[in-house]
């Protein structure tokens, strides 16, 4: 592969031990990769957050901060006082091995796979395994390459009450520990369910997803037989850890449009209600744990704690000493690290009612590829022990005392929960709340229904508690402007054709969801009689109101 000519300068000022400092040399390299690494005197931070945040911050070692700055972010420093050091390109510090064939990678796992083999390897798991594996083709990126998941199951035709588990890595997509260690679990959690307990107890009780390349045309910059030269930002020069709604910041933070694999991330988020996730990246060695956004600690920062320190403890135990130690303990709340806007991680805690951690894997962030397996032996059983953290907590079904039907609800915990911490059952009813060991009093809501309180429930954090909930119904909320009121809606339980008569003319009809979402709208000619097609709805409870010249009516219905 040739280089430009500054860059073979560049590195040989490095190997000289020049201090890079040139304004020039920063503006050659954004030009040409879209991205620069630089670092800056830790002492600058405090007097320069403002134009900081327009970076993006990596790491801090030896009295220095590190950051990626694509065009913006590094017209932004040259036009502030910050003296900066132009630092060496991550990805090219070392020559990286790729694999001679897809059979030659998943029999030594010390290599890195190019991206069609990549992709074949990712068909081949659902093909070879179609009882256990299911390929999702998340997005197709412009560049025509895509983002893959893989869904792992004892059932995975069938959407089954419990919990749903994501694994997601290399959004930066120089960081690559994470990409082949996922690969590495896809393949471990296939091969060796047949024999093993406790594969078998994950796979049976979790509805697993794993991506394990989320930025891919960072990750093949340099084209798709290489990962060397790879690069932290996406295909426009855009971090997509800095891309995402924020608690704090709002809706874009960035102040980029959401880009192709941030799109693709919150479709997915919206389409499956994860419970747990963790996000993967490179460049340190620790767990990080919410918030990263703002100071206030998480409802849960006890549950947090137990879960990153189990996380470091296991890759500590199994590794030589050093790995994973970070802050000494090998875990850290983000914000007491570093702060940021627009990360994955609060995005997913705070919207979605996730609990989502980030696992950094390796201070290389691309490794010797020969050093790949000994970092699958350091976090195997780490990685392993977080998915079996997803079985314990308090889970069950919420349902209609009456019918029986499922409810979606909301599940509070009373005193405890602050800033999204809320969970909410599925379109099943099924909930779950993973939480520290203790005793709780917790309420059940959904519209339309009478909230239920459960007081003193105790649980240890390593158990499971199974606790099914019937809310009783509201009566139906009937408004009258004068008069008695005539309105029939049959038949009920309804399958394709609902029938709707009354004694004024009828305006409008709106269809809600049992949880108070607004699902559809019937226009009428002010007639007393209407036919509505509801073949095409799920089954289940709905509410529909109907608005007359003189009233408003909301009635339960039941689909089938």
């Amino acid at each position: 592969m040739r280089f430009p000519l500054f860059i073979i300068i560049y590195f040989l000022g490095i190997y000289l031990g020049y201090a890079q400092k040139d304004i020039s040399v920063a503006e050659n390299i954004v030009n040409n990769r879209g991205e620069v690494y630089i670092s800056i005197d830790i002492n600058n931070v405090e007097s320069y957050k403002k134009v900081l945040k327009k970076l993006s911050f990596d790491k801090s070692q030896e009295g220095r901060v590190f950051f990626y700055a694509n065009r913006s972010g590094l017209d932004a420093i040259n036009n502030s006082e910050i003296v900066y050091t132009v630092e060496p390109i991550p990805s090219m510090q070392r020559s990286l091995l790729m694999s001679n064939s897809l059979t030659d990678f998943i029999t030594n796992w010390d290599s890195y796979p190019t991206y069609q083999q990549y992709d074949s390897l990712m068909h081949s798991f659902a093909a070879n395994y179609s009882n256990l594996c299911k390929l999702h083709v998340l997005g197709t990126l412009n560049s025509g390459r895509k983002i893959f998941a893989v869904q792992l199951g004892d059932n995975v035709s069938q959407n089954e009450n419990e919990v749903k588990f994501l694994y997601t890595s290399t959004m930066h997509g120089d960081e690559v520990t994470g990409y082949i260690m996922m690969l590495r679990l896809i393949n471990y959690l296939l091969e060796n369910y047949a024999t093993d307990l406790q594969v078998q107890l994950l796979m049976n009780n979790i509805d697993i997803w794993i991506n394990p390349l989320a930025n891919p045309d960072g990750t093949y910059y340099g084209g798709n037989s290489t990962v060397y030269g790879a690069t932290r930002y996406n295909a426009n020069s855009v971090d997509i850890n800095r891309n995402f709604p924020d608690p704090e910041d709002g809706l874009h933070p960035d102040n980029n449009s959401y880009q192709q694999e941030t799109q693709i991330f919150m479709a997915l988020a919206d389409s499956v209600q994860f419970n747990m996730s963790a996000n993967l990246h490179g460049g340190s060695e620790v767990v990080n744990y919410p918030w990263d956004t703002w100071s206030k600690l998480p409802a849960d920062n006890s549950w947090w704690i137990n879960v990153s320190k189990k996380f470091a403890d296991s890759a500590q135990f199994y590794s030589p000493p050093g790995y994973m130690t970070k802050f000494g303990t090998g875990y850290v709340n983000g914000y007491q690290w570093y702060s940021i806007c627009g990360g994955r991680q609060d995005y997913m805690n705070f919207y979605k009612h996730c609990r989502e951690l980030t696992l950094e894997l390796s201070n290389t962030k691309t490794p010797y590829a020969d050093t790949l397996p000994y970092y699958w032996d350091y976090l195997k059983h780490s990685l392993l022990n977080y998915l079996q953290d997803a079985m314990v907590g308090i889970q069950g079904q919420t349902i209609d005392s009456v019918t029986h039907f499922a409810v979606k609800s909301k599940l509070t915990v009373l005193n405890h929960d602050i800033d999204s911490s809320e969970v909410y059952s599925n379109d099943s009813g099924y909930y779950y709340r993973p939480i520290a060991s203790g005793t709780y009093d917790l309420q059940f809501s959904a519209p339309f229904y009478y909230s239920k309180t459960i007081y003193g429930v105790s649980i240890n954090q390593d158990s499971i508690l199974l606790l099914n909930v019937e809310l009783v119904p509201k009566p139906n909320a009937i408004s009258e402007v004068g008069g008695d009121v005539f309105l029939d809606i049959y038949p009920n339980p309804a399958m394709d054709i609902l029938f709707i008569k009354s004694d004024t003319e009828i305006k409008n009809i709106t269809l809600y969801s049992i949880d108070g979402k607004d699902i559809s709208h019937w226009k009428n000619n002010y007639s007393k009689n209407m036919s509505l097609k509801i073949s095409h709805f799920s089954n289940g409870i709905y509410y529909i109101k109907v608005e007359t010249v003189k009233h408003s009516i909301i009635k339960k219905l039941i689909i089938e």
